[in-house]
């Protein structure tokens, strides 16, 4: 069954990224409130199995001291009685304080599973809504109140009747209890307690395992977005994406035009022929290895050959020196060692064309010199 906003709109749409993002953003996230407190009445079970030992001794050293001071025929003077106090949470404290934080520690754990390890700070902004008693007045008679009512009825329903059954089970130890000496009075509470702790505790978890169920299905069926939502949303993002895509022709229109503006001064053009063009430029004066001035593909390519022919720019094809080229090297940047030989080569060759030596020598020392350079 669909969900509705507070426009009555059906919520028939899956969620987008963008909505799951926000969402867990403000902290709505599927949790069930029973699973943690299962977990953490566990975890105080467990520790208080280990750590009643320690408190029964705790205990009996008290009884023992209680019944042999003088204070078992003397008045008790409220200054002395203050220290006492203080000795006996001195004895219990750690060890109650233990128990509880064991507690918290499975219950906010089971939280952090059940959330992914969500932290939102969104939660803890006040919500001033939530003082219209109008709001309140819906609240308290909202599904979800009705559902928490229907889990507290079905939790009576499973402890009570265990519970009930329970009693009747262990009467007969009951009887017996005074003829047990007082040392082996705590171990059989344990193990009776133990007994009634699991029989409850295994519907219970069972029950907060089903609401974790009920749970996911219900945030995952108030996320959903409305037709409008969504139709809103997909024009946001669209325009987003517009946005970008415009930025970005215009960051390649900038790059277009400073490619354009050094290659007058490239020495030669590689083609591949069709798909790459890469304008090269030597400048023996630095010492430097051959630069791109520019490099392109496609549409961009015949552009770049155009304006080559234009400025009088010797094209030359080498199919796969202009492919290595141009996926090796990004605009003015020096051409890798791997390829300072083939493009020595393809200098010389032009050079030789446009009678052109920049170096004053032969042609041989020329092309040594730039398989030397780096």
């Amino acid at each position: 069954m669909a969900s509705e906003n507070e426009n009555g709109e059906e919520r028939t749409e899956e969620p987008s990224g963008r909505r799951l993002h926000e969402t867990r953003h403000h902290g709505q996230t599927a949790r069930s409130v029973e699973l943690s407190q299962v977990a953490g009445i566990i975890g105080a079970f467990i520790a208080l199995r280990y750590i009643s030992p320690s408190i029964w001794l705790d205990l009996i050293t008290f009884t023992k001291a209680c019944f042999t001071s003088r204070y078992s025929t003397e008045p008790i003077i409220p200054d002395e009685f203050n220290v006492h106090i203080l000795y006996l949470l001195q004895h219990f404290l750690p060890e109650i304080a233990g128990i509880m934080l064991i507690t918290a520690i499975c219950g906010a754990l089971c939280t952090l599973i059940q959330t992914e390890f969500l932290w939102s700070s969104y939660l803890l902004r006040p919500k001033f809504n939530q003082l219209n008693p109008l709001e309140g007045f819906k609240r308290i008679f909202s599904s979800q109140n009705f559902v928490s009512l229907l889990k507290s009825i079905a939790k009576l329903s499973i402890i009570c009747p265990i519970g009930y059954y329970c009693f009747f089970d262990l009467l007969p130890g009951f009887v017996t209890l005074i003829t047990v000496p007082i040392v082996d009075l705590l171990p059989w509470t344990a193990d009776a307690a133990t007994y009634v702790f699991k029989k409850i505790m295994y519907l219970l978890l069972v029950l907060a395992v089903i609401d974790y169920i009920w749970q996911c299905y219900v945030h995952k069926r108030d996320i959903k977005m409305t037709r409008q939502e969504a139709k809103e949303e997909r024009k946001t993002t669209e325009g987003d994406m517009a946005t970008k895509r415009k930025m970005q022709s215009v960051g390649f229109k900038r790059i277009r035009e400073k490619m354009m503006l050094a290659l007058p001064t490239a020495d030669v053009v590689v083609t591949n022929p069709t798909h790459y063009a890469v304008a090269l430029k030597y400048d023996f004066n630095t010492g430097a290895a051959p630069r791109v001035l520019a490099k392109g593909k496609d549409h961009l390519a015949e552009l770049i050959k155009k304006r080559a022919r234009e400025y009088g720019i010797p094209i030359i094809e080498r199919k796969p020196l202009a492919r290595a080229l141009f996926a090796a090297v990004e605009i003015g940047q020096e051409i890798p060692y791997e390829l300072f030989k083939a493009v020595a080569e393809l200098l010389a060759y032009v050079y030789k064309l446009r009678g052109k030596n920049p170096f004053g020598k032969t042609g041989r020392d020329n092309k040594q010199k730039i398989s030397n350079s780096k």
